[in-house]
This record gives structure tokens, sequence and C-alpha cells, in this order.
């Protein structure tokens, strides 16, 4: 069936999400029958028949998508599924593929989003029909098959999932370029060649179980890890006419991408979780305590319970604050104007606004320019460049101890400007030096059990200084504090001064 002439079917219960696909699809020359649940999905498809591919959504009134996909396999095996879904994860795309989906499109999708999956479920409808149909005419092997198809193989080049094929005799028959560049020792490897040349076990034994198990349809999944890379790998029988199997079929896909996101949300809803309800608690215990008449009649006492309470609330603010910046750099929304700028005139800023709290702990916060020089310039956006400080120097004075030192300074170099913040605090283990820039991570001891953090200010310096072009490095060891030295082009003319009063 032809991509004009192939008839797609729409399960979702939002009339949007409906609509969109409709508009899509019709544009690209499909005709779309819709449908608002899954019991009216399956009326539909027994009652127009002839579908190549149905969308359906995950969660529904009445019938859910999973059901609806198996109800639909169960009256066309060569029909290409696919879950709409807005809860994507490696347990929901293994169950899915169990149930005979193809594949599954997450919410929110472009259009494009939409019709690759699309595309790719019709090609691999299109090869399993020419398949049957060659089986049926020629009585041959895959191999021979195989050979004779050179459309059908051209086809399976094309996919970006790696695909092997493979006889009873357990001899790869097909493999395509995606999996010749994933699986070990197959790089220019033409068929047939044993099963046991891809360095790949857990492939081998899936594809094993696939061609020695029992007659009809059956598909097997795992996750499997190669080159560094998490893949999904699908197995299933290929049948012929009378029932028997004639070999087997695996598809690998990478889900690394997929698992990091995954984990980064896992790691995002904990470490939230976990920062949120410290000081949310602190803040209910000081209020009540001032409700109920607890904190005395005193103004000193209650201004004690508010000034905690709002060192909390500050706490807060900067969570928020850096989620949304972190959010606003990956996404593009933060918009960096460099134009010159006085560095020193910044890091003085910064200095100035830490003092309190170095103050509170005994900390010598001391700050140095270059002397006898003019102001150092750089092109910069101000903005970033005050988080990129202020978070380093607050950093340096949260984890430094009591009546510790703490020191600022700037350097010149002929093509670049250096500015170091140095501490003689706890220090960081030379394992951790490049973890601390990443999302969500805090090194966990005894020494930071009790220091209040979200892991998000490293990574907010480091994004904004590749924004930059410059570099951050890190000295440091475990008791002898840290250096941080934040390295940017040099160049600019700086900020003529405001004329005098």
């Amino acid at each position: 069936m032809g991509a004009g002439l192939a008839k797609i079917l729409v399960v979702d219960d939002e009339y949007g999400i409906r609509e969109s696909c409709r508009k899509v699809l019709t544009s690209e020359g499909f005709q779309v029958v819709t449908a608002n649940d899954g019991i009216e999905g399956l009326e539909r498809f027994s009652a127009d028949g002839d579908f190549a591919a149905a969308l359906i959504d995950l969660k529904m009134p009445r019938m859910g998508g999973l059901e609806l996909v198996e109800q639909l396999r169960q009256r066309d095996a060569d029909l290409v599924s696919l879950v709409i879904t807005a809860y994507a994860s490696i347990e929901t795309a293994v169950e899915a593929t169990k149930r005979g989906a193809f594949g599954y499109v997450t919410k929110p999708f472009t259009p494009a989003e939409l019709l690759i999956p699309v595309r790719q479920g019709l090609e691999m409808r299109r090869l399993a029909l020419d398949a049957k149909r060659l089986r049926a005419e020629r009585h041959a092997r895959l191999l021979e098959a195989a050979r004779e198809r050179s459309q059908s193989s051209t086809i399976i080049q094309c996919l970006s999932d790696a695909l092997l094929v493979v006889n009873l005799d357990e001899q790869v028959v097909l493999v395509n370029e995606a999996a010749q560049s994933v699986l070990a020792g197959l790089a220019g490897k033409k068929p047939p060649f044993p099963l046991a040349d891809p360095a790949c076990e857990p492939l081998r034994g899936l594809l094993l179980q696939t061609i020695k198990g029992p007659a009809g349809p059956r598909i097997l999944s795992r996750q499997i890890d190669l080159n560094g890379k998490k893949y999904m790998v699908s197995a299933s029988a290929v049948i012929q006419p009378d029932g028997a199997n004639a070999g087997g079929v695996a598809l690998l896909r990478d889900i690394t991408e997929l698992k990091r996101i995954e984990t980064a949300k896992s790691m995002f809803v904990s470490m939230v979780a976990h920062e949120l309800k410290n000081p949310l608690s602190a803040i209910e215990g000081y209020l009540k305590l001032i409700v109920d008449g607890d904190a005395g009649q005193q103004l000193d006492q209650f201004q004690d319970c508010l000034q905690r309470v709002l060192l909390r609330a500050r706490a807060l603010r900067e969570l928020v604050s850096d989620l949304m910046t972190l959010q606003g750099i990956e996404t593009g929304r933060i918009q960096i104007v460099r134009v010159p700028l006085d560095l020193g005139a910044v890091l003085f800023e910064c200095v100035a606004a830490a003092r309190e709290k170095a103050g509170a702990k005994g900390i010598d916060l001391g700050f140095d320019l270059p002397r006898g020089q003019s102001p150092i310039a750089v092109l910069a956006d101000r903005n970033a460049m005050v988080s990129v400080f202020a978070n380093l120097i607050d950093n340096a004075v949260k984890y430094t101890p009591e009546g510790g030192k703490v020191k600022v300074w700037l350097d010149r170099e002929p093509d670049r400007v250096a500015v170091i913040v140095e501490d003689n605090g706890i220090g960081i283990a030379a394992q951790h030096h490049q973890e601390v820039f990443e999302e969500f991570f805090r090194v966990r001891d005894r020494h930071t059990a009790a220091i209040a953090g979200t892991g998000l200010g490293l990574s907010v310096v480091r994004h904004f200084v590749d924004l930059h072009h410059g570099r951050i490095l890190v000295q440091s060891s475990p008791g002898q504090g840290a250096r941080f030295t934040v390295l940017l082009p040099a160049g600019g003319a700086p900020p003529a001064a405001e004329p005098a009063a």
C-alpha cells in the first residue's frame, strides 16, 4: 500500500491530539479515521477495515491503549500500532512491544516526530507483506527471499534501528548498516555468516530462544548494553504460512537518551522532594510556634522565629531560581547579550553581596585587583557573570568552616582573563572534580551532610561559562580547600564611567 493510500486510525480521548494527528497525516496524503476512545476505535476498525496503521492513546476511558493494541493485533497481525503517551518509560515501551505495538510517540510532539515513526512502521509493514508474498510464491528459504527483494533490502538499510534476520540454521541472512555499526566485528561483513559472529551473547541468546521456541507469534524483549550505550532488543519468529518458524528477526533500538532523561527525571523528583521538605517543615514549625503562642510574648522572640522563617524562605527561592535558570539555559529561553563589561566591577559587587554571610561565619573574605591597570574588560552578559561569580563565592563561603579564608582575585593574560575563587575549606576529591558540574550532583559525606544545597549552582556556572566560550577549572583535594578558575576571552573596551554628579 503506497503512503498516499494508507489508511490510519487515530484513537485518543483528547480532541486536540486527534485533530493534530489528522491534520498532519492528511497533509501527507494519508487517509485518516478518528475515534475518541478504545471501544469506538475497535468499532471503527471492524466497520471500515483495511487500516495500515493505528495511533493509540495510552490512557483512555472504557478501554485502555494497551488493551486496544492487543485487540487490533488479533484482528490484523500486520497492523502497525503506535502508542501515543505523555508518560514514556522503558517499562511502557516493553509492555507496548509485548502487546504488539511497533513503537510510541511522546506528547507533546512535532509533525516530524509524528511522521517519522509512522513512515518507519509503514515501511516495516510493507516489508512484512512483501516477505509473506515471496514465501507464498517461491516457498524459498529466508535467504533467497532476502536476496531477490532488493527493494526490501533498501528499505531495511534506511532504518535507523539495527536489524538482523537469522534462519533456522543459526545463520545471519540479513543485516542492515545500522546493525553493522552497532555490533562489533560486523563492519563490512556480508551474510550469510554464523550467529555467533556478532560479539553479543545477550542478542544471540534472545534470537536462539525465538527460533528454537514454540511456533506461533511471540515477541521477546530485553535491555542490553553495547559500546557504552543502552539498547532495547525485540526479537520475534518469522512464521511461514503453515505456522512453522522460518527464522527470527531482532530489532535493536538505542534508548540511551531515554534512559538518561528518565534517570535525570528521577533524580530531579528526589532532589526537589528532599530540598523542599526540610525548609517547608521548618517554616511550618516556626509559624506554628508563633500561632500557638509558644514563641513567647516579647518582640525579640517573635523576631528570632521570623528571621528563621525568612532564611528558609530565601533557600526555597534560591532553589526555584536555580531550577528556572537551568531550564532557561537548556531550552534556549535565556538570551545572552555580550557587551563590553568591567569584570572587576562585577566581582566587587559579588564579593560585597557575600560579606554578610561570610562575616556571620567569621570568614576572612578578600578581594584583589591587579594594581596599576585600567579596568579589565570582557565581552560578556552582566547577569550571567553575576550568576557565575555569586555562585562560586557563595559555594566557597558555604563549604569553608568558621574562621576560614576565601580569596577572590583577577589576572589579565595576553588573550584571556582569569578569575580565581579560592578557599581553605573541606575540599573536593579528585574523582568528583568533573561531577560537581553535573545537574543535581552533590558530594555526600560527613562534611557536607549538614550543608544545604541543590547541586545546581555549579551546573549553572558551567553552562554560562560555556556560552561565553570560556573554561572553568578546579583544583582541590579533601581537607586542602578548593580553587576554581574561570578563564574568559579578553576583549572589548570597558564601559565609559558615568560623569560625576
